[in-house]
């Protein structure tokens, strides 16, 4: 028969397994981005692709590996109609969990023009500064309108 201290023992083992245990929901679906990302181009156009139509903002993380070939794509947060409440841990837990070498972020701007905020700025930094912190090279950080698309990494570092 087993003690008390044992039981409460294992409960608190199940109990520690429960809130470590991050959750990560997998859609598979085919990405058709088979070949590397080799330009500011190739990789607006997933951006355009993936969010370009959303209705309210939208944060976008495309986890790369090594050779600069899709991990993973993930819509970290959506937030309201022009704001988006995102922070750089959801962004990098998704790196962390898919392995990521390095990382593209997007936001999308529902208005349709491209110009970046104040906000925008701000967070693009505080992005690129926990990428260095945590060793994940965060390539660039996009904003997309529609079709349209533009790169911070061109535009303003």
């Amino acid at each position: 028969m087993k003690t008390v201290k044992e039981i409460e023992g294992k409960k608190l083992v199940q109990l520690i397994k429960e809130v470590v245990r991050v959750k990560q929901t997998v859609v598979e679906r085919p990405v058709e981005y088979n070949t590397m990302i080799t330009s500011t181009t190739i990789a607006k156009q997933i951006g355009i692709e993936e969010i370009g139509d959303e209705a309210q903002e939208v944060l976008l993380l495309v986890a790369l590996n090594t050779k600069n070939k899709i991990n993973a794509i993930h819509k970290v947060f959506s937030g309201s109609l022009n704001s988006s409440m995102a922070h750089p841990r959801e962004i990098f837990r998704s790196a962390l969990l898919n392995n990521a070498a390095r990382i593209l972020i997007y936001h999308n701007h529902p208005s349709g023009d491209t110009e970046p905020s104040i906000e925008d700025y701000e967070l693009t930094d505080r992005f690129f500064a926990a990428g260095e912190l945590l060793g994940i090279e965060v390539l660039d950080h996009i904003i997309v309108a529609g079709n349209d698309a533009i790169s911070f990494r061109e535009n303003t570092l």
